[in-house]
């Protein structure tokens, strides 16, 4: 009896444990935890090189330090849901993400992020 009471909360404790293995991040859910964080070099290394020659990195950290800032005056949390993805024809991917600040007084807002990758991964693009 204690046995088979060993072996089942050794199942449980094992199925348990591995609904917490996740998938490794892909560059968008990186880009999209740096827009959560407003940390600006970690969303510019997710951008494709074109878009890194585009903005440069100190543009985008100083944009990131200057909205981390009102944020915090404003008492903002924000978060972030990857809803779903779907693949490109040419490679890469269409990844569905919704933000949710959320105020101190308890109110909230949502906006929706379409983020297309290219086949290496890096970020194309963010509408």
């Amino acid at each position: 009896m204690n046995a088979a009471l060993l072996l089942g909360l050794g199942l449980a404790g094992y199925w348990r444990g591995t609904d917490f293995v996740r998938s490794p991040l892909t560059p968008a859910d990186l880009f999209m935890q740096s827009v959560a964080s407003e940390e600006g070099g970690l969303g510019w290394s997710q951008l494709c090189p074109t878009l890194q020659s585009q903005l440069p990195r100190d543009v985008l950290e100083q944009h990131s330090l200057t909205q981390r800032t009102l944020q915090a005056q404003q008492g903002l949390t924000l978060s972030i849901d990857h809803v779903g993805d779907r693949p490109r024809p040419t490679g890469g991917e269409i990844r569905f993400y919704i933000a949710t600040a959320h105020g101190a007084d308890g109110s909230t807002g949502q906006k929706t992020y379409v983020v297309k990758t290219q086949a290496s991964g890096c970020v194309e693009s963010v509408e």
